[in-house]
């Protein structure tokens, strides 16, 4: 996607709906091309979600009508005015679509049209994107850093699973899938080529709706904007080969539902839901042994990301491998180091003030 370097290159935010629409095949071509694949910013993903966010925004870098970078952003007033990029239920990953060829120069170019801070969340640490914007970055500082459960596919699921597992865990394994097909016929089903990703997705949102998180109302179906774009994200996924979706059904109805996105060589878990009443035979760790599976069986996918919360209970214990990720936030020159600093203190206090409340609310909860 190499431009004429002398076409200049511009940076812009772009609020417009049908503008940001009509990038559409542009971005796809971008993502084809990027310094590093970013699934879960895909095109086919984001524009659902922006048609139904109205405080998204789109920050992008163009040279000669080609598209050299993408980032899809939003708006804080608190704690202090910065950027971020776009969080909501189906995006949190901060890392942009950038031309492999031209990635600096359109950092740079996008850093220079900044006029406030900007958070970015969840980037890879041992990732192109975060050398060239540590290296580029007039003010640059990480927030938080950690890590989380991935998996490194390589070899075969089956000297994957004797060597991660002891032989006591695997049999228990094998135990819960046979007392679980002693309910009914239980089947691990993949989504097929051509069967309704939306279809798909609505049926996990519903399995989702049925159980917890319906009571702390925190389920995506509560959120019907949200529920639209995913069926319409995996829809557009699905034709474009990005979507991976599993469930187990059990006599014909779903039991375990799980959907992932992949671009390049990676893939991204993204939301998991089961159905309560079978706990005791662990459905979501039945299936996530079936997804791996398939991860492996997928000539195209060397790296999955759990994108799972740190030290999650279920699957830091079955996906031994780690990725380490950052929170980082930067800002060009023109922003002065004093406001770059107070807005990093005020970011920091605040998930301080965050994780306590959180604390004493769990205690709390506990007694």
């Amino acid at each position: 996607m190499l431009a004429g370097d002398w076409q200049k290159m511009t940076a812009e935010l772009i609020r417009d709906r049908g503008e940001i629409t009509r990038l559409g095949n542009a971005w796809q071509r971008l993502a084809a091309a990027s310094i590093e694949p970013s699934g879960l910013n895909s095109p086919e993903l984001i524009l659902p979600v922006l048609s139904r966010h109205p405080g998204g925004e789109l920050m992008t870098v163009r040279q000669a009508g080609e598209l050299l970078l993408a980032l899809p952003v939003a708006t804080r007033s608190l704690p202090l005015p910065h950027r971020t990029n776009l969080v909501t239920p189906l995006t949190l990953m901060g890392l942009p679509h950038a031309d492999s060829e031209l990635a600096s120069t359109a950092i740079v170019e996008m850093l220079g049209a900044l006029d406030r801070p900007l958070l970015l969340r969840s980037v890879p640490k041992d990732g192109p994107f975060f050398k060239t914007i540590s290296r580029e970055a007039p003010r640059f500082s990480v927030i938080e850093s950690w890590n989380r459960a991935a998996l490194d596919v390589s070899g075969s699921f089956e000297t994957w699973f004797e060597e991660n597992f002891e032989r006591k865990r695997r049999k228990e394994y094998r135990r819960l899938r046979a007392r679980l097909g002693e309910e009914g016929k239980l089947e691990n089903l993949s989504l097929a080529k051509n069967d309704d990703a939306g279809k798909w997705a609505a049926e996990l949102l519903a399995l989702e709706a049925a159980g917890w998180k319906s009571t702390k109302k925190t389920a995506l179906a509560a959120d019907p904007g949200m529920a639209f774009a995913l069926a319409d994200a995996c829809r557009g996924l699905h034709a474009a080969g990005k979507l991976r979706f599993w469930k187990l059904e059990l006599d014909g109805r779903a039991i375990a539902m799980m959907y992932a996105i992949a671009e390049g060589a990676n893939a991204w878990l993204c939301k998991i839901a089961y159905d309560e009443a079978y706990s005791r035979f662990s459905p979501g760790v039945l299936l996530l042994l079936d997804a791996t599976e398939a991860l492996f069986n997928d000539p195209s996918i060397k790296f999955a990301d759990s994108c799972a919360i740190p030290n999650h209970p279920m699957i830091d214990n079955i996906w031994r491998d780690r990725i380490d990720v950052a929170d980082i936030l930067l800002a060009p020159r023109q922003v002065s180091a004093v406001r770059f600093k107070t807005t990093f203190l005020a970011l920091t206090s605040e998930r301080k003030a965050r994780a306590a409340t959180k604390s004493i609310l769990q205690r709390f909860s506990k007694r």
